[in-house]
């Protein structure tokens, strides 16, 4: 899957502009806060419908605009494919087009196109603390699996309207909130279902792909760990976990955890148990990487889950997703700077690689469309990195 042509209007600080991308991709420098970002967040956008900056969709338009716009022209060299998509974006709507027609199809629109993206947000799953895990799962099912977009949805629905009943006195409130008891565990025995199963993949494409790298990297593993198995020794959790019985066992124990919180939920107003409290631990050479991996060996994990989660889309989805590297080599040694040029090098992902100077070892790397991005009265201006060369754009 290739990035051919991306236009943007009114984005971020991007008035408006249309950029084509070298099959490889592009090399993209210039100074901190000149908009380099902004060009992968567009990107990721596109194919997640979600920022990997921000939760509010507000943030994307530009100053003084009360809308904005990505659109590009992909194409599946696998199926012979080229689709024009498009997302318009206001503060209270999200409106698809694919091919010229709008479309509410999300899981066919997602199928056309894949992004996955390393920011330096991203070492926050190593660094910081469950919810940044449970986003880089679930992110992960939902790029393997549009579909499960239903299921997690389904969970939060239930999720709210649990909360909303717990410490409800009304009449039928009790008998209401059995019923929504019920409804989100048999959402959250599907989502601890989707997480097991991805989690297993994952570990299996991390293995191929430390062991393809080499350079004695050691290992890196994700362990799931379900927050209502906290209190299970371990032959119980990996009886939970093997969904035996139709998962008999997770739902026994979710019951189990209804009953024993209900006086503590009741005095705080919220569920306490369920999958919104799960967290994974990532293991780096044997050792959980958040106590004990230093600073450039977190980064290179954080790498590594991304790498493998790209893999994954490609051996699953049939095409290869875009690779956003959003200032990925700082604060790493040349050994591991190695490793991430390794993978790029022998995996043939369209990468867009952002950098605050230029490194010669990307010219490496295939072909990449050089450009240079600098800020103009606080609007991006895009340049070709080649001498004299310019992108056309226009902030007004």
């Amino acid at each position: 899957m290739l990035v051919e042509r991306l236009t943007l209007r009114q984005f971020r600080n991007y008035g408006e502009v249309t950029v084509a991308f070298a099959p490889g991709g592009a090399y993209i420098t210039g100074a901190n806060g000149s908009g380099k970002t902004n060009l992968l967040e567009a990107v990721y956008y596109l194919a997640n419908h979600t920022s990997f900056r921000t939760t509010r969709r507000e943030e994307l338009p530009g100053w003084h605009a009360t809308s904005c716009m990505v659109e590009a022209v992909v194409t599946d060299r696998g199926k012979q494919r080229q689709s024009e998509l498009m997302i318009r974006l206001s503060p209270r709507e999200r409106r698809l087009f694919l091919n010229g027609k709008e479309t509410r199809d999300v899981r066919k629109f997602m199928g056309h196109f894949a992004a996955v993206a390393f920011h330096p947000g991203t070492i926050n799953v190593i660094k910081g603390g469950p919810a940044s895990r449970r986003q880089l799962i679930d992110r992960g099912i939902l790029s393997l699996r549009p579909e499960a977009t239903q299921v997690m949805q389904d969970l939060q629905r239930a999720l709210k309207q649990r909360n909303a009943l717990i410490h409800t006195s009304a009449s039928g409130s009790v008998a209401a909130l059995t019923v929504w008891t019920e409804r989100f565990i048999e959402a959250a025995l599907a989502v601890t279902r989707l997480r097991v199963e991805y989690v297993a993949q994952l570990n299996a494409t991390l293995a191929e792909l430390v062991r393809g790298l080499g350079a004695d990297l050691g290992s890196l593993v994700v362990a799931y760990q379900p927050a209502a198995l906290a209190k299970c020794p371990p032959a119980v959790h990996e009886r939970a976990l093997a969904f035996q019985d139709g998962g008999l066992d997770m739902r026994e124990r979710f019951v189990a955890e209804a009953a024993r919180l209900r006086r503590a939920e009741e005095a705080l107003g919220q569920t306490l148990f369920g999958p919104q409290r799960d967290d994974f631990v990532i293991r780096y050479q044997g050792r959980e990487s958040r106590g004990y991996a230093s600073q450039g060996e977190q980064r290179l994990a954080a790498f590594l889950l991304v790498a493998a989660l790209a893999i994954n889309i490609h051996q699953q989805r049939g095409h290869r997703p875009v690779v956003l590297l959003d200032d990925v080599v700082s604060e790493l040694d040349e050994r591991n700077r190695m490793v991430v040029f390794d993978f790029l090098k022998t995996h043939a992902f369209q990468v867009l690689i952002t950098d605050v100077e230029e490194r010669p070892r990307y010219r490496d790397l295939s072909l990449l469309t050089p450009l240079r991005v600098r800020q103009i009265n606080g609007w991006a201006e895009l340049r070709s990195g080649t001498p004299g060369g310019s992108i056309p754009h226009n902030p007004c």
